[in-house]
């Protein structure tokens, strides 16, 4: 895969050598598109054409492609995939007479779903199911075995994955990494079938769960391989409703003779992160091989050391296939789900299609995430690969922007190596128009310096590591504004009145212009007791520590100018929207608009639109308004929910003013103080609906002199 920089940015484009024995030929082009084109996966069919498959983002929206070359020339791409949605990571396979076939998920139906797609006599059938329930299906592998029989294997996961999910939750749909296992299927005799004895019950009791990026291959003597990478938790017997810090996934194999499967074996030394797949071939004697990477992690740490590549030739099993294969028709459960968001189609179309029109400019409401996590954090164990990250910003939470925020401690960001995969990711998913990550990571200094998200729109920058110090307490986060005045970020702290938290001790100004007001994982940091908040009466309603000096509230009092967003963190998805005014939708324009904190937080996709006007010009949340003391001014207020919206309060220097109960999905209205105080003040609006979803504006402060 080649990598070009362009003045609009960076474009992933695929690109191909071929040996002849002697030499290498010329490199070749193979895709010219300005957006990203990944995922390649190569077969030759038995005429001996090459055939590649990748994954290319157009418009917006990514397809699955393919290109064959017969010796002396690249046929041109054809687009395989036929849904508008996304589709993601294809699969190639060939088998001996003559056909190949593609496989891929896609998310056309609102959840993940495998298909398939054969080539034979020169043309395309249309594109079959492989496995289409209402579950998590995808990540699929293929394999042709001697008798050309096509198996398919895919990791499976629970319904709506991705969705509603957090502390707070009453009713929570599938986290992005609650469990995994694997699907398997073989295509024989004109239907889909599946071995008589299931791969996941075939497997010792401590191998069953989290099973993760299946690899099918047939080996010389006929037997179907299953190569899969399982997780090894730090502490065993962790309950998947418990955060679990701290793992190492392994790479195993068993193998299928008809009858039975073998006993698993474990690749030696492939213990990594979740997302690191190995590769298999046949050599010339029949011999299957097998190559994979490391990272070294230890079994007490469970942290990142360095990278290293083995290969090996994998031991056969010592029966060999015999009789007729053991296979069993397969079956399909019936699911019945109760969707959590039944009109989510119809409030992103809202919200999308909203302009605020203030100054002569419009402003377009982009829902964004800053703070979310992987694998890559040493906490990031609950939240899968970062992979999986982007395809849940993409397509169960159909973001417009995401900030993978990885903590940049030990086994972090703060491995160089680390610091530039995370922030590859970032420009391998960056589509134009449609979806824009952020370059950055969490910086993790203790209570009461606090943890800040930092931002960068530029990548390339290292970290800024911890000094003891700091972490301490004895020095403050002067360093860090220095940092982010040399390099152009900014930082924004969240959990504020937890052990991650601050006291309010510094502020830097223009570089950290938001607070997290409310996140997914955790809970509000609004006022101690406020709705969705901790109080001191009831410790357990503080997960993460309770800390009452770091409340925004406290914050403001203090004269500091935060507007605020709302992050999801670990575990929680699909409930916490850092909402970002903007005029122009690029990694500058975002940032921008966080600078200028035209921003608000919600955890739903509720329209809040705030602004003062005064002596004919209008003022955005977030703006600082100078104006004479005897000047008139008027909230004006507009609410769109999602559902019937039960209070809605303004809130002035940290006191309830004004508050009515609409009981209606939207609120117009405008408000005038009647005692407004003189000198500084300011003014937010907060947002409750009847089923406790959640809006919060950025302040408007004005400076009545």
């Amino acid at each position: 895969m080649g990598r070009l920089v362009r003045a609009s940015g960076v474009e992933l484009d695929l690109y191909a050598r071929r040996f002849d024995g002697r030499r290498w030929s010329a490199v070749e082009r193979l895709t010219d598109d300005p957006q990203p084109d990944i995922y390649h996966n190569l077969a030759t069919d038995s005429a001996g054409n090459l055939w590649v498959v990748w994954q290319g983002f157009r418009r917006g929206k990514s397809d699955i492609f393919a290109r064959r070359y017969d010796g002396t020339s690249w046929s041109p791409a054809e687009r395989v995939s036929t849904s508008p949605a996304n589709d993601w990571e294809p699969a190639v396979a060939a088998d001996r007479a003559g056909r190949v076939y593609v496989a891929w998920d896609t998310y056309d139906k609102g959840n993940y779903d495998v298909l398939l797609r054969m080539y034979a006599g020169g043309k395309w059938e249309a594109p079959t199911p492989i496995a289409d329930s209402q579950k998590f299906e995808a990540h699929v592998s293929l394999g042709c075995d001697p008798q050309n029989r096509l198996w398919a294997a895919w990791n499976e996961s629970g319904t709506q994955w991705g969705k509603d999910g957090g502390f707070l939750m009453k009713r929570e749909a599938t986290r992005l990494y609650q469990w995994r296992a694997v699907g398997l299927a073989v295509y024989d005799r004109g239907g889909w079938q599946e071995p008589a004895t299931g791969f996941t019950e075939s497997l010792p009791l401590e191998l069953r769960e989290y099973n993760d990026f299946p690899i099918v291959r047939a080996d010389a003597a006929g037997r179907l391989w299953v190569f899969f990478r399982h997780r090894t938790a730090r502490i065993a017997d962790v309950h998947n409703n418990t955060p679990l810090h701290r793992a190492a996934w392994e790479i195993f194999g068993t193998a299928y003779d008809g009858a039975r499967w073998s006993t698993p074996i474990a690749l030696p030394s492939s213990q990594g992160r979740t997302d690191v797949r190995g590769g298999l071939a046949l050599d010339s004697r029949g011999n299957l091989w097998a190559a994979w990477p490391t990272d070294n992690r230890d079994f007490e740490e469970f942290l990142f050391q360095h990278g290293d590549v083995y290969a090996a030739r994998v031991p056969a099993p010592a029966a060999s296939p015999a009789g007729p294969w053991n296979l069993r028709p397969r079956a399909k459960a019936e699911l019945t789900v109760f969707p959590v968001h039944p009109k989510e189609t119809e409030d992103l179309a809202r919200i999308r299609d909203y302009a605020i029109q203030s100054g002569g400019r419009a402003f377009r409401i982009y829902r964004g995430d800053v703070h979310r996590h992987t694998e890559f954090s040493m906490d990031g164990n609950n939240d899968g690969s970062v992979q999986q990250c982007y395809r849940y910003a993409l397509d169960a939470a159909s973001l417009d922007f995401l900030m993978v925020s990885d903590h940049n401690g030990a086994g972090g960001p703060d491995v160089e190596y680390i610091n530039w995969l995370m922030q590859q990711m970032a420009d391998v998913f960056t589509a134009a128009g449609t979806f824009t990550p952020l370059y950055g990571y969490e910086r993790s200094v203790n209570y009461p310096n606090g943890h800040r998200n930092v931002i960068f729109t530029r990548r390339g920058n290292p970290t800024l590591p911890i000094p003891p110090a700091e972490q301490k307490a004895v020095a403050g986060a002067g360093q860090l504004y220095e940092y982010l005045k040399r390099l152009g970020g900014i930082a924004i702290s969240h959990t504020s009145a937890s052990n991650m938290g601050t006291d309010w001790r510094d502020n830097g100004a223009d570089l950290e212009p938001l607070v997290e007001i409310y996140q997914g994982d955790r809970v509000s940091a609004e006022y101690e007791g406020a709705p969705k908040a901790a109080h001191a009466g009831n410790l357990s309603s503080a997960p993460g520590g309770f800390r009452p000096a770091g409340y925004v509230w406290n914050a403001w009092a203090k004269g500091y100018k935060l507007g605020v967003q709302a992050s999801s963190d670990h575990l929680s998805t699909h409930m916490s929207y850092a909402c970002t005014l903007a005029t122009d939708f690029t990694r500058d324009g975002l940032v921008d608009a966080m600078r200028r904190r035209h921003s608000y937080g919600a955890t739903d996709n509720i329209i809040l639109d705030y602004r003062i006007e005064s002596g004919g010009q209008q003022y955005l949340q977030g703006d600082i308004v100078p104006l004479p003391a005897s000047a008139d001014f008027r909230l004006q207020v507009r609410v769109i929910g999602t559902a019937p919206i039960r209070q809605l309060d303004i809130i002035r220097s940290n006191s309830f003013i004004h508050t009515r109960q609409p009981l209606q999905r939207e609120v117009s209205f405008t408000f005038a103080d009647q005692a407004p105080l003189q000198g500084e003040s300011y003014y937010y609006v907060r947002v409750i609906q009847v089923d406790d979803q959640m809006a919060w504006s950025s302040p408007i402060w004005l400076q009545r002199k």
